[in-house]
């Protein structure tokens, strides 16, 4: 039986100790690294998120220039610019986002499954914080992506610049919103392997939702009123939709505050409620094998 540790019963630790974590504790940075580094250690996996989303782009450029047309048409508020511009950040953004999830390998289902979840829970740093800074490590190598391909986009004219510096400054804080919440969506969605052992199913109906509801598939824009309604109050349309549409100028950057105050609740609501399943996960820890 492993002895309590002085803080938890309320006792100060010795100077020694604190020592060791205080050095210990600005480590847990370098989690952020561990997602570009097991893909550089993986390299066609990189080979292959690029021909995906490449693939992607040619075709939806394909698709609206034969929709659109020879002419200056305006369906849905969006011209052909616009829609191309918007398919093409929304692949860079959702789809690759969703490509690339889970990439380290390092998630609740995959741990539970070879039982080396229980480290998680025994490291110095917590499991909810770990996951945390394995999220923003995942963020920032699509975030890579994403400027990368804007760069390509924006150099062969395939993807026009945003209308004004605001809409540039608001679809930027749009942004990093909507990685919040994609993160915070993702988690909910690995953490259910606490119950299910297996989340593939639960991964599949999310992707599903994510795709759809997000505008990475087709602009919300071009739903029926009453589906963009509801679909545009809704989490996922944050990750995507919202910081695109303010991109493209579909959403003026001086009608984005509401959108921008949405998609904060929505991060601090799922924050919320991933803390509460953090500690009903813990206190139903089962592994499998190890």
């Amino acid at each position: 039986m492993t002895a309590p540790r002085p803080e938890s019963l309320g006792m100060q630790a010795p100077a020694g100790e604190r020592a060791t974590a205080g050095r210990r504790r600005p480590r847990a940075h370098r989690l952020a690294a561990l997602v570009p580094r097991t893909e550089w250690a993986y390299r066609p996996r990189i080979a292959a998120t690029a021909f995906i989303i490449v693939t992607q782009v040619f075709l939806y450029v394909l698709l609206w220039r034969a929709l659109y047309g020879e002419g200056d048409d305006t369906v849905a508020g969006m011209d052909v610019t616009q829609a191309v511009t918007y398919s093409v950040l929304a692949t860079l953004m959702g789809t690759g986002r969703v490509i690339m999830e889970g990439a380290s390998q390092e998630t609740a289902q995959s741990k539970i499954r070879d039982g080396s979840v229980v480290f998680w829970f025994t490291r110095p740093v917590s499991a909810r914080r770990y996951c945390a800074w394995r999220g923003l490590g995942e963020s920032l190598y699509a975030t890579t992506w994403l400027l990368s391909g804007l760069a390509i986009g924006l150099a062969t004219g395939l993807v026009a610049a945003p209308p004004s510096a605001a809409a540039a400054a608001v679809a930027t804080l749009s942004y990093a919103l909507g990685q919040g919440v994609f993160y915070h969506l993702a988690l909910l969605v690995d953490l259910t392997s606490f119950w299910t052992i297996t989340s593939f199913g639960v991964n599949r109906l999310a992707a599903f939702a994510q795709t759809l509801l997000s505008g990475a598939l087709i602009p919300l824009w071009f739903f029926p009123s009453w589906f963009t309604a509801v679909s545009t109050h809704l989490p996922f349309s944050a990750t995507v939709h919202v910081p695109v549409s303010l991109y493209t100028g579909r959403i003026a950057a001086a009608d984005a505050w509401p959108h921008l105050l949405e998609q904060a609740v929505w991060c601090l609501l799922l924050a919320a409620v991933g803390r509460l399943v953090w500690r009903r996960a813990a206190r139903r820890l089962l592994v499998l094998g190890g």
